[in-house]
């Protein structure tokens, strides 16, 4: 009656959004993150429960009984299902586990249900070992029956199952053709404890040989190889010790090895055949090692194991440089090669570093310090009385280190150690923290009692060395007495005790919870090892550059962040030679480089050079300029000189980065073919050359000529300033900016163009009749450029202050000729294509800046000037060029008494006299220039290159960084501008801001909308 009563309502009717309203509530959250998360830990999980692949993710799972033909029931458990495997395990734990590889199944099919069968909803899997497994009460049975089937039709082609490998017999005729060298086979040798025989006593072998006994026993009731059922009376037999002859079958079984083998079934023998001629800092590390790696045993102190260790140890710094060779991988691959042939033993050592052990062996042994915090937990855990002196004794890092890296094999002889080996390779990594719990537990009195660090170690290596094992005599007996006087004198402790002692205290503990710590702990480990590259990486460019230490800090965070990000977002990476990565050679701050992508991110983000529309040719150039190592990748010292170059230096080697900018490698002759030939812009006339106006001398008639060094390279001409000559000499600046229009400038020829100030205190900048005109007189063509070193300022070093905020000054020392000559000699003159992008990049450089219009007009006025000086210093070096060594000399004095700049600035005589050795030199150069047998004339308009319609660039009119910089310092704008400390934090907060919004815009979008 209610919903009638609502319903009658007009309201009910009218309300629209009613219908929104209910789809909003009952809208589920479905966050498509979320939910690949907990795959990805269901997998996992999945993955370390049953020693499988890295590759292995779980596709389903159900409950379902498991018929157990031993003991005549049926087990309840879990059924697993992934793209190469089918797994089991039981409600007990312990009580039953099957792992069966997909490539071992003949057969699926399902049994018909009917009223008197007792397995419903049951399917049967036959394996080629004549194995069957029978699952029954599973739901969803035609949906797992088809999921399998599709499974198995898409996997591929094996040439041996797993089975088949461990039944053929190992034989030292393997071989690999071009392993050592074309023409030659390498011969792959079997376990080398069968090659070279250990010594052992009569009780060992009778010991064996009972062992073997109850294996084989185990084998016809549980059945035998990778599909085998995995029950308690097997987890006893692996306790008591596993025979020699099975020990190779049980740990490639057990430690999932044999499955990584079985899908490549050829790539030892590649990788032998590739990194036989590999020479690097690994294989230089790895010899060094190789006799060191347990050398009392016979087997290794001969070539044939000596080869084989190489061989493998080789082949798997080639496989993973990432992990590459750490020391304590040859002793573990020693001890393997004496139970294992050579590529099994590759394969074990391939699941150790990768899944076992994860991260225990590449450069900085992370995994060893999670561990050790992992350790560190259990002890307050389990053994409380013992936490506070073991931190107060600081051996922590010891056991972690000498007994975790190398699984014991360190600190026992191998013949114990492997005993926790096999338990190892069954049981995983939480065997190493319940044998050393065990260890502590020992031995907890005698360490309370212990003072200081070398008192405890004493007494801990006293302790292993008690440690025997009854049933086997030592392969050095002068090295242990294990004589029954020697034992009454001293306690001892079995190996086989210490082992029922640890899984019987500590047998809780399981591989779930090692990994829940291992995360805990994860993170403070690696934040601790970034903290300390961060230090050593601060430390190693602190003398290059003029930032504080907060500064530093802040650029290497984002620097950091950027080369992180490409790890993690970027779909295609940038190819690195992670050999050369991790030689620990190589300076700290080459730790990270960053590709030009990120560089360009990172410059226009935070250089205050960086606000115009081209800043991105800005920063390819810069990226152009910092490359000098031509891997297309920059490092962090790079980095930091070119931001503290921008943000710190002084005014000289900030205009001389702009310089070198504009010059080979920088710029390439590509960026000049739009200058030297521009293309016609509809919108507006094309400008004509400064090189043009100032030739006006010859032909005054060619008035109001526009000298636009800013559109030659086919830029906006609405938003270029223009500079105009007119009649009476005036050079004037017009254009529109993007916000106003720019007011004209009137600069007369006639009056001083250099500020009367600057020209007191630089008389031997604005002088160029003593210093300049001569290195003019001595300029040659310059028809190319040719690339330079990289010039690195050394004002850094020497201006350096505390707080790393320099503040220059326009000292007389500064721009002394005598003083940077030497320091300026190397720089290549700049020609006028050059010049005319260097222009460009100053004008769009001064984009929104308050002083904006004052800048422009400033930078006008500088390119006028230096358009002057190029020209004066090109028709001397034509003169020159013409003239005998006697007449030039004479030439040179009077127009050097002629041209001269004085006090005043630039006058009309000044000009009339350039004019005048222009006519001396037609005058003289009627016949041949120089043996070329071409007139002047004809050489003259060979250095000219003129386009129809289109401006003339003048290719033999040059600069030199000298005068550019003494004309940068004749405007008080610019020197302010290019003399002003930037600040980087405002900039670095932004741009960390922006970065996180879209990282959280991005996480977002995942979730659906409600």
């Amino acid at each position: 009656m209610a919903m009638k009563q609502l319903m009658s309502e007009e309201g009910f009717q009218e309300d629209r959004t009613l219908p929104t309203k209910m789809r909003r509530k009952t809208a589920t959250k479905n966050y498509s993150l979320k939910r690949d998360l907990d795959a990805r830990a269901r997998s996992e999980a999945y993955r370390c429960n049953f020693n499988l692949p890295l590759n292995e993710k779980l596709d389903g799972e159900a409950e379902c009984t498991l018929w157990t033909p031993y003991n005549k029931q049926h087990a309840w458990g879990t059924i697993y299902i992934s793209s190469g495997f089918i797994c089991f395990a039981s409600r007990v734990r312990g009580l039953v586990t099957v792992v069966i590889p997909m490539c071992e199944i003949n057969i699926v099919e399902k049994i018909e249900n009917d009223s008197n069968s007792v397995l419903p909803n049951a399917i049967l899997l036959s394996t080629r070992e004549k194995s069957n497994f029978l699952f029954a009460q599973l739901t969803e049975r035609d949906f797992a029956l088809e999921r399998i089937s599709d499974l198995l039709f898409r996997q591929p082609e094996f040439s041996r199952s797993p089975s088949q490998i461990l039944a053929a017999p190992h034989s030292p005729s393997l071989t690999s053709p071009g392993a050592a060298s074309p023409g030659v086979r390498v011969s792959f040798q079997p376990a080398l404890g069968t090659l070279f025989a250990h010594q052992s006593s009569t009780k060992f072998a009778e010991k064996e040989a009972e062992k073997l006994q109850r294996w084989e026993k185990h084998f016809t009731e549980y059945g035998r190889g990778a599909c085998m059922y995995r029950t308690h009376n097997l987890h006893q037999l692996i306790l008591d010790g596993i025979p020699n002859a099975l020990r190779s079958e049980i740990w490639m079984i057990y430690s999932g090895a044999i499955h990584e083998m079985t899908a490549n079934p050829k790539l030892y023998s590649t990788l032998v055949e590739k990194s036989a001629s590999m020479e690097n800092f690994m294989t230089d590390e790895i010899e060094r090692d190789l006799h060191r790696s347990l050398p009392e045993h016979p087997a290794f102190q001969s070539e044939i194991g000596i080869d084989a260790l190489r061989r493998v140890l080789t082949a798997y710094a080639f496989k993973n440089p990432n992990i590459g060779y750490c020391q304590g991988i040859n002793i573990v691959t020693s001890v393997l090669l004496l139970y294992l042939s050579e590529e099994e033993t590759f394969w074990l050592l391939t699941s150790i570093c990768e899944r076992l052990l994860p991260d225990y062996y590449n450069n900085k042994v992370v995994g060893v310090q999670v561990d050790q915090g992992v350790f560190e937990e259990l002890v307050e855990t389990y053994v409380p009385s013992m936490s506070a002196q073991m931190k107060h004794l600081s051996i922590m890092s010891l056991i972690s280190l000498s007994w975790f890296l190398t699984i014991f094999l360190s600190v026992l002889p191998f013949d114990y150690a492997v005993r926790i080996m096999d338990c190892f390779f069954y049981d995983g990594a939480k065997v190493i923290f319940q044998i050393t719990l065990a260890i502590l537990d020992t031995i907890k009195e005698e360490l309370v009692e212990c003072k200081e660090d070398g008192e405890a170690v004493l007494m801990i290596n006293s302790f292993l060395e008690s440690i025997v094992d009854h049933e086997v005599v030592s392969a050095a007996p002068s090295e242990r007495v294990d004589s029954d006087t020697e034992e009454k004198e001293r306690k001892v402790l079995d190996i086989s005790d210490l082992i029922y002692q640890a899984y019987s205290k500590y047998g809780e503990i399981t591989n779930q919870d090692i990994s829940k710590l291992r995360i805990k702990h994860r993170l403070k480990v690696v934040q601790t090892l970034e903290d300390a590259t961060m230090k050593n990486i601060l430390h190693s460019v602190s003398n290059d550059t003029l930032f504080s230490s907060r500064d530093l800090e802040q650029l290497f965070t984002v620097f950091r962040e950027e080369y992180l990000s490409v790890c993690y977002w970027r779909t295609s990476q940038v190819p690195v030679d992670l050999v050369d990565k991790y030689d620990p050679l190589k300076p700290f701050y080459e730790q990270y480089r960053i590709d030009l992508d990120q560089f360009k991110t990172l410059i226009l983000a935070l250089c205050p050079w960086s606000s115009g529309l081209h800043a991105d040719i800005l920063a390819l150039r810069l990226f152009r300029l910092l490359n000098t190592s031509g891997t297309n990748l920059i490092n962090f010292r790079d980095f930091v000189w070119c931001m503290s170059t921008v943000c710190r230096s002084d005014i000289s080697d900030r205009l001389l980065l702009i310089y070198r900018l504009h010059l080979p490698p920088a710029l390439l002759d590509s960026e000049l073919d739009d200058v030297i030939s521009p293309t016609k812009s509809d919108s507006t006339d094309s400008a004509v050359e400064a090189s043009e106006f100032f030739d006006g001398a010859q032909n005054s008639s060619e008035v109001g000529r526009s000298i636009s060094v800013f559109t030659a390279c086919g830029g906006d001409a609405v938003s270029m300033p223009t500079v105009t000559a007119s009649e009476d000499g005036a050079v004037h600046m017009t254009g529109t900016s993007r916000s106003a229009e720019v007011p004209e400038k009137r600069v007369d020829v006639d009056e001083p163009v250099l500020d009367s100030d600057l020209a007191e205190k630089f008389p031997r900048v604005v002088d160029l009749g003593d210093s300049e005109l001569a290195s003019v007189s001595s300029m040659e063509k310059p028809t190319s450029v040719e690339p330079s070193p990289v010039f690195v300022p050394t004002t850094f070093m020497q201006n350096k202050t505390g707080s790393g905020t320099k503040k220059s000054s326009l000292a007389i020392p500064l721009l002394d000729p005598d003083l940077n000559r030497d320091r300026f000699k190397s720089i290549p003159r700049m020609n006028q294509p050059q010049f005319i992008q260097l222009c460009k990049t100053l004008y769009d450089m001064f984009l929104n800046e308050p002083n904006e219009q004052q800048l422009y007009h400033a930078i006008a006025t500088v390119a006028t000037l230096l358009l002057q000086i190029g020209d004066v210093g090109k028709r001397f070096s034509f003169s020159n060029n013409r003239l005998s060594s006697g007449e030039r000399s004479a030439s040179f004095s009077e127009c050097q008494n002629e041209v001269k700049i004085s006090d005043k600035g630039f006058n009309r005589n000044s000009l009339t006299s350039v004019d005048h050795c222009e006519d001396q030199d037609r005058a003289i150069g009627t016949g041949d220039v120089e043996g070329t047998g071409r007139g002047v004339e004809e050489g003259s308009a060979s250095r000219e290159i003129v386009y129809e319609d289109n401006p003339k660039v003048d290719l033999d009119w040059s600069i030199s960084f000298e005068q550019f910089l003494a004309s940068m310092l004749t405007e008080s704008e610019l020197v302010a501008y290019f003399d002003s400390q930037f600040d980087l934090s405002p900039a670095i907060d932004r741009f960390r801001n922006r970065r996180l919004h879209r990282s959280s815009i991005s996480l977002g979008a995942d979730a659906p909308s409600l």
